[in-house]
């Protein structure tokens, strides 16, 4: 539990909590909706760049499998007719090679000129056959690349394998240069099926039309670009554009994995979808930034703010309205009770339109109505207090007047020299000073056991000798608080019922003991042992009329210090009756101090 030093207006209140429930769904509602919409678009965008990366493969790989298809009949042609002679003598070669160039140009790659550059045989022996008439001789081969190719398809014999422009085996001369770029490598080992036998390599090279009519027309986004690279890591295609500058961007491309489809998000800034190709193990890889594709989504946020900006505006409005509609009535009602605290209780309050505050608006008048009658009648019990007072001190003459003919009665036995006398009259004055003045509501057990001890002796003159009695009082117990006449009439009734019947006569024994924080009182007859089938009935409420006493006593005890404590009736041993009194300690200075 808090408490504000400064006290809050309920319109304040009202306002606040208004504001927090519908503002703050709406904020919450507006931030999950554009995460939402962000994720899902970025998962929309990202499957449809990976679908066009996949489509631009599966298209890219229909060609590459055309150039395969083409070199089949080699693969199956038991002679190749440019190897049927001999070829050690120049004619020999050139007649070769025209055989080859007529095989190429009008049995293999006849729907496919336009994209080769030019194709090569060679050897075992290193002849070469050339549709480039320039390039004749082993001599004039990059050594190197052929030596790479060459161990390359030996991983994979029996495919056509793909190669960079930078593992050209035949390059052209600067001097020969055309518009028509080099290109990608395709290579195949040629083994006469027959006997196993190696009859050379072959090696297609394409011209960069090759990959521009397929590649050229695909669009990654306003902004984005496709690159596309071998298993090595050298670029067979790449399209112009700034990103496949950034080296950052090139360093993620080569980590990315070597087999299988996928898409990667690069620092938050841009996405890479890649797919790897069965056929050449190129991968191809689509580059686009974050800020085009969610071009869109931040349309989508704008009108979200938008929303919630006018839907922030109604719910302040709305809210105000109904913090004003709940909080004016209860304003109302509060100053209203301000004004009749100090004393004005005839304002009364006009019902409102809300029930719940209109059902306090009634309660409010009804309570100043009972507050007038109660004032009505404070003043009539206060006028009828004062008369009783004055009553009160006018028949104060009479105990007076009873008080004083005692004394005398007192002082003319004690001058005849009338010693039982006296000691009557002034156990009968105590007696009578202590009941009539005994409307104080607590007395001290001292002065409570004086009283009875006062009673005792009044009664031993009745009876003669035949009343004995002793008190013994536990000096820890004498400033216990008590109620005034709670002990007179258990001990009346040890007299009347225990002693009195009997010739002989009795004893009454009283004892008071403190133990802890209770107060023990026993009242001890002799005489008749008490009916043990009627003990537990005495102090019911529905007893037969007798022993009326013990069951007054039982209540006032039980009334002023609760239910766990009262009075207990046993037969006491040899003999008689015993009454035992709890009740809790608590000092006549305690009591006081307490109110």
């Amino acid at each position: 539990m808090f408490s504000l030093s400064k006290p809050i207006s309920i319109r304040t209140l009202l306002l606040a909590v208004f504001l927090l429930l519908m503002i703050f769904p709406m904020v919450v509602i507006t931030f999950v909706t554009y995460k939402k919409e962000n994720q899902i678009f970025q998962s929309q965008v990202s499957q449809y760049l990976a679908q066009t990366v996949e489509q631009t493969g599966r298209a890219l790989d229909a060609n590459l499998t055309e150039i395969d298809r083409l070199t089949w009949p080699l693969l199956y042609q038991r002679q190749l007719d440019f190897l049927e002679a001999p070829l050690h003598t120049p004619y020999q070669l050139q007649e070769a090679n025209r055989k080859f160039q007529q095989m190429v140009y009008f049995d293999l790659f006849r729907g496919q000129l336009d994209h080769i550059r030019a194709v090569y045989f060679v050897t075992p022996e290193r002849i070469v056959l050339s549709t480039d008439n320039t390039y004749q001789w082993s001599k004039q081969m990059d050594e190197a690349n052929y030596r790479y190719i060459v161990q390359e398809i030996g991983k994979r014999p029996l495919k056509m394998n793909w190669f960079s422009d930078r593992r050209v085996v035949f390059r052209a001369n600067s001097g020969f240069e055309t518009s028509v770029r080099d290109s990608v490598v395709a290579a195949r080992r040629l083994i006469d099926s027959n006997f196993s036998e190696l009859r050379g390599h072959l090696f297609v090279q394409l011209n960069d039309r090759f990959l521009t009519d397929s590649l050229a027309n695909v669009h990654i986004g306003s902004t984005g670009a496709l690159l596309v690279t071998d298993p090595r890591g050298d670029v067979i295609y790449r399209q112009d554009s700034a990103l496949l500058q950034n080296q950052l961007i090139r360093e993620a491309v080569k980590s990315l994995p070597s087999q299988g489809i996928g898409t990667v998000k690069l620092q938050g800034k841009w996405l890479l979808s890649y797919a790897i190709s069965d056929i050449s193990g190129w991968k191809m890889t689509a580059v686009v930034p974050m800020s085009e594709l969610l071009g869109a989504n931040q349309k989508i946020l704008q009108y979200l703010l938008i929303m919630a900006v006018l839907g922030t505006v109604i719910f302040i409005i709305i809210s105000v309205m109904l913090a004003t509609a709940l909080s004016k009535p209860v304003i109302q009602l509060a100053r209203l009770m301000s004004y009749s605290s100090i004393g004005h209780l005839h304002v009364r309050d006009i019902q409102g339109s809300v029930h719940e505050i209109g059902i306090l608006q009634r309660n409010f008048n009804r309570l100043m109505d009972r507050i007038g009658q109660l004032m009505q009648e404070n003043e009539r019990k206060e006028k009828e207090k004062r008369e009783a007072l004055l009553q009160a001190l006018q028949m104060q003459i009479h105990p007076h007047f009873l008080y004083n003919t005692l004394d005398t009665m007192y002082w003319m036995s004690k001058k005849h020299q009338a010693e039982p006398l006296s000691k009557l009259v002034a156990a009968l004055g105590k007696f009578f000073r202590f009941t009539l003045n005994s409307g104080q509501e607590w007395t001290t057990l001292d002065k409570e056991l004086e009283h009875v001890e006062n009673y005792l002796q009044i009664q031993s003159y009745r009876y003669r000798d035949r009343l004995q009695h002793e008190i013994e009082l536990d000096p820890l117990a004498k400033d216990a608080s008590i109620i005034p006449l709670l002990l007179q009439p258990l001990v009346e009734n040890a007299v009347e019922h225990g002693i009195s019947n009997i010739p002989e006569g009795g004893k009454v024994t009283i004892t008071a003991r403190r133990e802890g924080e209770q107060v023990i009182i026993q009242i001890m007859n002799t005489g008749n042992a008490v009916d043990e089938k009627r003990v537990a009935g005495l102090l019911r409420d529905d007893s037969p009329s007798g022993h009326v006493g013990l069951r007054n006593v039982q209540h006032r005890i039980q009334l002023a210090f609760g239910p766990e404590y009262g009075l207990m009736v046993e037969a006491g041993t040899p003999g008689g009756t015993t009454v035992t009194v709890n009740i809790p300690y608590q000092s006549m200075a305690e009591k006081e101090a307490a109110g």
